[in-house]
């Protein structure tokens, strides 16, 4: 298995196929391009798990409520950590699950400073509702790949963001 350079030209060279993943000489085929499409496609998906489900929810309010689920209550700069999201678009998001009874707000007794969020039992049910479905989906969509290739495509995935989560603008 070639392993191509972290930064720079490319300098190792790689079977077609895999070069074409980076070269943008076939824009389909670029990497990014793939797990972009890959991510829209499962917003689109989860969305429409939530509307037959009837749920007043969108996909990144789903975020929010699975990361509680997790782990319950939070402070909101963490859930800002978690989700990959900016303070502002965090703050938008836990107000609107708040105003829809999904979350609840508690000012931290040791800092007041801080604002913990919790899953109310509310939002833990409508997190609970779209779980099963949006499972099935994601194996069926993932098809015959061995654990092997699983694992591998989470290895990938987990270098990208850490790679790009912090460049700079």
């Amino acid at each position: 298995m070639t392993k191509l350079p972290s930064s720079g030209p490319s300098t190792t060279l790689c079977a077609p196929d895999v070069e074409e993943m980076f070269s943008f000489t076939v824009y389909k085929s670029v990497f990014g391009f793939q797990l972009s499409k890959a991510a829209d496609g499962l917003a689109r998906a989860l969305n429409t798990i939530i509307e037959r489900q009837g749920l007043p929810l969108t996909a990144r309010e789903f975020v929010i409520l699975n990361l509680l689920h997790e782990e319950s209550p939070l402070p909101q700069t963490q859930l800002v950590e978690r989700s990959y999201k900016d303070p502002a678009a965090t703050s938008r998001l836990v107000s609107s699950l708040h105003r829809k009874g999904f979350v609840r707000r508690v000012i931290s007794g040791k800092d007041r400073r801080v604002t913990l969020i919790s899953l109310t039992a509310t939002g833990a049910q409508a997190r609970n509702a779209i779980v099963p479905e949006l499972s099935a989906l994601l194996r069926s969509a993932v098809g015959d790949s061995t654990d092997d290739d699983l694992r591998a495509a989470r290895r990938v995935i987990g270098n990208i963001i850490d790679a790009t989560l912090h460049v700079e603008s």
